[in-house]
């Protein structure tokens, strides 16, 4: 994988795909004809104040670990999106999971950060 994919790529797929399921499974006979590109997702906040909430605690849902991994034999930093919706009678679940070997990268300190951004 030539290019890099941080957390705002994978914040962004997960979103996506969060939104599919959103308006196929929980939201299917919405009529789609008066709501943007699911891709504008901003814009379906702003219109539809239910998929905001559902949004909002996606947002929420995200838990970081870090767990070793015996098949890399190191550290990973593990983070996931899991998901269900709150409403009675739905069958809606998310899951989004992506990991970072962490054992070989430079951990700095919050002011080393600091420095280094001014640099």
């Amino acid at each position: 994988m030539s290019e890099k994919q941080g957390y705002t790529y994978h914040w962004g797929k997960n979103l996506e795909e969060w939104t599919k399921k959103f308006y196929n499974k929980h939201n299917p006979k919405e009529d789609c004809e008066h709501l943007p590109d699911l891709y504008c997702i901003d814009d379906l906040m702003s219109m539809d104040e239910e998929f905001r909430w559902s949004v909002e605690a996606l947002q929420e849902a995200e838990q970081v670990k870090i767990l070793f991994n015996y098949d890399l034999g190191q550290h990973v930093l593990k983070i996931k999106w899991e998901h269900s919706a709150w409403w009675v009678g739905d069958v809606m679940h998310h899951y989004y999971c992506v990991m970072l070997p962490i054992d070989q990268v430079n951990l700095v300190t919050p002011y080393e950060l600091t420095r280094s951004e001014e640099e």
